[in-house]
């Protein structure tokens, strides 16, 4: 089936649930004089569904057009090579994914050292206090915990800090019973946090901190709240209050159903949630779990209160070289000048479910693409590891701390390898960290012989250029200035820089005429680079 009609297809499917969605709002009297007809599942074809979504995540399809002289305005934010965004030409260079680099003392935090701590959790929120450089760390178990009001939960949020983000301690809270006394470090008993919001400037003081908060009524029949999301909130991220009755976006409940003759009856369990600072929204990044068969897509929402939320819209979804991998959940990271995010992707290579971390990409924080598709991010760890099959990034993201990017994720042994050995064990799981250079998400590389690119016009604000490289011994970086029309500018051409060596994540560029770049008033100019035995990770004009 060729593209066209699988692009086609996925028409068909939004109209028809527009549809739907109307008739849903009709009201009695309304319908009795509508021309409104029930959803039939014959005005679509169901055979497109699987294959269509293949597109999204692909850049070269999400994007077909050719924008090499479509100018383009930036501001002073770091803009990185992660896409195709900025480059008009680009020859001799290839695109370099980076890993972070595991700390020596890894794994930074255990857990399965109390009781409450028994099963695995997926929700691990890190944050640092501006004021006093406190690492705070939020984390979820999921063992099936019965509260004093008789009710049982499943999941309660434990607390702990650092002075370092290296050496962890659990304070003993005394705020949650759990067994026979309060001596633990549960903050939230009722559920996991699977969205967390620190609003320091918000003029009530007892909601500083918020929380969309995961109820599930697992193993009680009787437990009054549907499954799904509740809002919550906080004076200081630690003492928690709740609407417990009203349920803000439900989760995946019902029998399974088949799509698209049923829709799906909620959102997944790796739902997650952020303020994104540059949509000046709060976000959902929602798992659909399809069934008959089993299936899992990212799709978006968005909100101004947490409380009413648009209509997801399908997001990201496996590709055809994927095999019957999958995406789990995407942890959004509006970064610099764009948005970046991590990838949970499901494999089932040993016999038992693994996840493990890739990278995507956004110019818009509402469509994505993968980058390097089918490269791990956050791999695994080696076989005899504590990170053998699970890695899931912590949220809301990875903290900047001075020159480098501290990324904390959660690692796990599942039950299964420990039964190949004939033991039995429940899944083994602990909290990690990560470092990367400042912007070293992705590199443009050069080898022995020169590479060059040549970027789109582009019109700016600042007058001084800033580059995050690194050269090998006998590498450099140039940088020359040209004309929309792509002639060099006198003096501040490739011939006229002086030229670049070394590592550093913050470098003046410099030529024969100074420092300033000349941009008259509403013109564009083009920046060509050129690098030999080289990393360009990033540019910046302040």
């Amino acid at each position: 089936m060729n593209l066209i009609a699988k692009l086609a297809g996925i028409l068909c499917i939004v109209l028809c649930s527009c549809c739907i969605t109307g008739a849903q709002h009709l009201s009695d009297k309304s319908r009795s004089h509508s021309a409104f007809q029930p959803f039939d599942i014959r005005t679509i074809d169901p055979g497109l569904f699987k294959d269509a979504y293949a597109i999204l995540g692909m850049e070269r399809l999400m994007h077909p057009i050719d924008m090499a002289d479509w100018p383009l305005k930036i501001g002073s934010e770091r803009q990185l090579f992660v896409d195709d965004f900025l480059i008009a030409s680009c020859q001799g260079l290839t695109r370099q994914l980076h890993q972070p680099v595991p700390h020596p003392d890894n794994p930074v935090m255990k857990t399965r050292e109390h009781p409450w701590e028994e099963m695995d959790g997926f929700s691990l929120f890190v944050l640092r206090d501006e004021q006093n450089g406190q690492f705070r760390m939020w984390y979820n178990s999921r063992i099936i915990y019965e509260a004093e009001n008789g009710l049982r939960y499943r999941g309660p949020t434990g607390y702990a800090t650092s002075a370092d983000g290296v050496h962890w301690t659990k304070p003993d809270l005394g705020l949650v019973k759990y067994g026979p006394d309060r001596h633990n470090n549960i903050v939230l008993g009722e559920g996991s946090i699977n969205g967390l919001f620190y609003e320091p400037h918000t003029p009530d003081l007892q909601k500083r901190y918020k929380a969309l908060v995961w109820h599930d009524p697992r193993e009680q029949a009787e437990y009054a709240p549907r499954e799904g999301l509740y809002l919550y909130w906080s004076p200081d991220g630690i003492h928690w209050k709740g609407d417990s009755q009203t349920c803000v976006m439900p989760l995946r409940t019902g029998p399974d159903t088949t799509f698209p003759e049923t829709l799906v009856p909620g959102m997944g369990d790796t739902t997650n949630f952020i303020f994104d600072t540059k949509l000046n929204k709060y976000v959902c990044n929602g798992k659909i779990l399809f069934r008959n068969p089993t299936m899992r897509t990212i799709a978006h929402s968005e909100s101004d209160d947490l409380v009413h939320w648009t209509r997801p819209i399908m997001t990201m979804h496996r590709g055809q070289l994927d095999g019957d991998n999958q995406i789990g959940e995407i942890t959004r990271i509006p970064y610099e000048s764009m948005w970046l995010g991590l990838l949970g992707m499901y494999h089932w290579d040993r016999g038992w479910k693994q996840k493990h971390q890739q990278l995507a990409a956004s110019r818009d924080g509402r469509h994505w693409y993968r980058v390097n598709p089918r490269e791990a991010f956050i791999p695994l760890g080696a076989e005899d590891s504590w990170e053998p099959d699970f890695t899931i990034a912590g949220r809301p993201g990875p903290l900047l701390i001075g020159d480098e990017l501290w990324f904390y994720y959660t690692g796990r042994q599942r039950a299964e390898r420990f039964q190949e050995q004939g033991i039995d064990a429940p899944h083994n799981q602990h909290v990690g960290l990560a470092k990367l250079r400042r912007d070293g998400f992705v590199s443009l590389r050069a080898g022995d012989k020169p590479g060059e690119l040549v970027t789109r016009p582009l019109t700016f604000a600042g007058s001084r250029l800033y580059v995050n490289v690194a050269t090998e011994p006998g590498g450099y970086l140039e940088v020359g200035v040209r004309t929309r029309d792509g002639e060099p500018v006198s003096g501040f051409a490739l011939k006229d820089a002086n030229r670049i060596t070394g590592d550093g994540t913050r470098i003046l560029v410099t030529w024969s005429r100074g420092t300033d770049i000349p941009l008259p008033a509403g013109k564009h100019v083009r920046l060509q680079f050129r690098l030999k035995n080289a990393d360009l990770y990033s540019f910046w004009i302040e």
